[in-house]
């Protein structure tokens, strides 16, 4: 049987990064978090996740790699999810019809990637240099 984590982390502390192995899925129960992807400094926004809401699913679903980085906006509460959850409260049918819209969600990624955020919207907003350089700089600290 799986066990739920509740975790905790504080602002500007970053939860996972893109190409991580780690699978679980996560739900935010406090505080927000950005999930943003990165082209060489370029700091690009995909996702501000806030109270009862999910991230995560792709990796857990589909198995695979992290496809984005998630920061912490405010200090935040997330209940953790294991991978191994998937086999136990998953039906089959259910799992590959998720495997399916994650793989045309990674396309999409791999779209704003690539070109980034073109216009304006209330949703997603495209983030100042001066916040991608301190996002970034959270992401891959100097060594």
């Amino acid at each position: 049987m799986s066990i739920l984590e509740t975790i905790k982390i504080s602002k500007g502390e970053v939860l996972c990064r893109e190409g991580d192995r780690e699978k679980d899925l996560f739900l935010l129960t406090e505080g927000r978090l950005l999930i943003c992807s990165r082209s060489g400094r370029m700091v690009t926004p995909l996702a501000y996740i806030e109270k009862n809401q999910y991230f995560g699913e792709m990796s857990f679903f589909d198995n695979k790699k992290r496809s984005a980085d998630v920061l912490a906006l405010e200090d935040t509460t997330l209940v953790k999810i294991p991978e191994d959850a998937l086999k136990e409260q998953v039906p089959t049918w259910l799992h590959i019809i998720a495997k399916s819209l994650t793989s045309k969600l990674r396309i999409l990624d791999e779209v704003l990637r690539d070109k980034g955020i073109r216009k304006h919207s209330d949703q997603i907003t495209p983030l100042s240099i001066e916040e991608q350089r301190e996002i970034y700089q959270k992401l891959v600290p100097e060594n």
